[in-house]
């Protein structure tokens, strides 16, 4: 691209020549934008049209280049009047457009949807129409540190609880501790960060500490760059409630735990206890029908004996009688 530019200049060096030509001026309204990371920005260039604009002379570039880095990436390319889709860069594609309505009023408008961290940086804008010439913009990109995430744990085996406050911004905030009694406990705190794969600063911090009934704490984000804060808060109390949750849910084990360590047992035994009494039972009738069965075969023994002593009596009466007649 700094090639394409100096071609360009070694034009206007011809225009210079060739007079009134020369007097061809690009101008920016604005040299900085400010912007949200995710927003959409459109940044301008103006140039003279002198009447009407005839779109087929007209060539417009877009660059931009990152502070450190050597290489510049085409942002969007019109080159007499036909834009050039090969040549953006592929940070861009979808993302950067030139606003083709405004070119007849002489303003070359970008138009960058969706901005990313790496998005920031000098932009160069370069116009050629009956002369050319170039000026340059600054985009800078700010993310907030809305949202703060908490997370309360208590510490395995002693009385102290870790608060923790992790969120995602940039540039690269500050993070500050302290009560209600705004006393400084960042001291104790231990903040780190990592970058994503946006460019954005995913920072966390993390304070270890014993409660106090009375007092409540908060962390703060502080973004210097931005002279922005973000804070988030919590309270000892629900500190204190999840140390009781946990308790009463160790309570609400261990108490079915007893009762059922105590009934089951008793149940067993009473089972077995029924158990054995219903066995005895059933033995005991066993015994009764036994006993009837016995007593019924002696009766009958009984009986048929008795009917064998009456027929022998029959009998001998019988013999007897005979023998007398």
């Amino acid at each position: 691209m700094f090639q394409s530019l100096t071609m360009l200049l070694l034009e206007t060096q011809l225009c210079v020549v060739s007079g009134a030509a020369a007097l061809f001026t690009v101008e920016v309204p604005q040299q900085l934008y400010i912007v949200e990371y995710g927003s959409n920005v459109t940044m301008e260039c103006r140039f003279p049209v002198n009447g009407s604009l005839n779109l087929k002379l007209l060539t417009v570039l877009w660059e931009q280049k990152r502070q450190g880095q050597s290489q510049s990436k085409e942002v969007y390319i019109l080159r007499n009047g036909k834009a050039f889709p090969a040549s953006q860069h592929q940070d861009y594609v979808g993302r950067a457009a030139l606003l083709q309505s405004e070119l007849k009023l002489g303003r070359a408008i970008l138009q960058i949807s969706s901005v990313k961290i790496t998005d920031a940086g000098s932009y160069l804008c370069i116009i050629e129409y009956q002369g050319v010439d170039y000026k340059y913009v600054t985009l800078q990109v700010k993310a907030t540190y809305k949202r703060i995430n908490t997370q309360v744990m208590r510490k395995p085996g002693e009385d102290k609880f870790v608060f923790m406050c992790q969120s995602e911004g940039f540039p690269l905030a500050e993070v500050f501790w302290q009560n209600e009694k705004n006393f400084n406990l960042s001291g104790s705190a231990n903040t780190t960060y990592t970058l994503t794969a946006d460019g954005l600063y995913n920072v966390t911090s993390i304070l270890m500490f014993k409660p106090n009934m009375s007092e409540n704490y908060s962390c703060v984000f502080w973004n210097k760059e931005l002279n922005a804060e973000t804070s988030a808060h919590i309270s000892t109390s629900a500190l204190m409630s999840t140390q009781y949750s946990g308790q009463k849910s160790l309570i609400l084990f261990i108490i079915p735990t007893c009762v059922m360590v105590v009934i089951l047992p008793s149940a067993l035994i009473i089972l077995q206890k029924r158990k054995s009494f219903k066995n005895g039972q059933h033995k005991e009738d066993r015994k009764r029908q036994l006993n009837a069965s016995l007593k019924d075969e002696d009766r009958d023994d009984f009986n048929s004996q008795t009917e064998a002593l009456y027929m022998s009596t029959v009998t001998a009466s019988r013999d007897s009688g005979s023998v007398d007649l």
